[in-house]
């Protein structure tokens, strides 16, 4: 990704955003518009809302854009994920998967099938805490994951090599580079926050809310991953705890410096 912003359009908002770099999501029933085929080199992804749909039409894109895979339900949809391997001979895969019950073998799974992943933690349950420590070691020293499991991926180079990066970014969620647009038209941070008013400018929102996190002199002053997380598992509650979230980041820092 350059420095363009990339904005995630719903099918049916496409024409609205026509000459923009985009990411074209649509729930797994929908037409793909045909359309879309006119200008893919506008197209960042095309982001998939669920597995169970028809995918002929998907199938028969011939352009190389790479694909997201958003699971929703993974207990239902986790063994449809079978269905989209053929895919991976023409595009790169993507699965988005949600940091909840069982999403250890979500992430074992896509890897087996030479899919890229993508974690959505938001503020995860701490039960899940143990299991987000089990992927990070599994990505770590799994020698047949072939693929990158995000954020993992990029925050251990990022430690390793002491380049600056954000977890924000890192999870296409920094609103200077990345706008979610509601199938209302609005702009938001992601799709985790549709509906939840920001609280300040998206193009200033990170540097806001992560100032209001150190005037609070809550946890975050005293974090040392703080500037690589700059209040990320603080959104949209900031009572949150994350105490959690830090053995992960701990393994990933010292793995990194061994």
């Amino acid at each position: 990704m350059n420095d363009t912003l990339v904005q995630n359009v719903p099918v049916e908002r496409i024409e609205a955003y026509r000459g923009r770099r985009i990411i074209v999501r649509w729930q797994d029933s929908e037409r793909i518009d045909p359309g879309l085929t006119d200008n893919p080199e506008s197209i960042a992804y095309l982001q998939v809302l669920g597995t169970g749909g028809n995918l002929d039409e998907l199938f028969r894109w011939e352009q190389p854009v790479p694909v997201d895979l958003v699971l929703e339900d993974l207990e239902k949809e986790l063994p449809l994920l079978y269905r989209y391997s053929p895919l991976s001979a023409r595009h790169p895969v993507r699965v988005f998967i949600p940091v909840t019950s069982g999403f250890s073998r979500a992430v074992k799974l896509a890897a087996s099938l030479d899919f890229a992943v993508k974690l959505e933690p938001s503020q995860p349950d701490p039960q899940r805490m143990g299991e987000l420590f089990r992927v990070v070691d599994f990505y770590l020293h799994q020698w047949t994951v072939s693929q990158p499991v995000e954020f993992i991926h990029s925050m251990f180079p990022g430690f390793s090599h002491g380049s600056p990066f954000t977890l924000w970014a890192v999870q296409e969620e920094d609103p200077s580079r990345f706008r979610f647009v509601t199938r209302e038209g609005e702009e938001t941070v992601s799709r985790k926050f549709a509906g939840v008013e920001p609280g300040h400018e998206l193009p200033s929102f990170i540097a806001g809310f992560s100032r209001e996190l150190l005037e609070d002199a809550g946890e975050c002053c005293d974090c040392r991953s703080f500037e690589v997380c700059l209040g990320y598992f603080k959104w949209p509650e900031k009572d949150y705890r994350y105490d959690g979230v830090k053995r992960p980041f701990d393994r990933l820092e010292k793995t990194a410096e061994d």
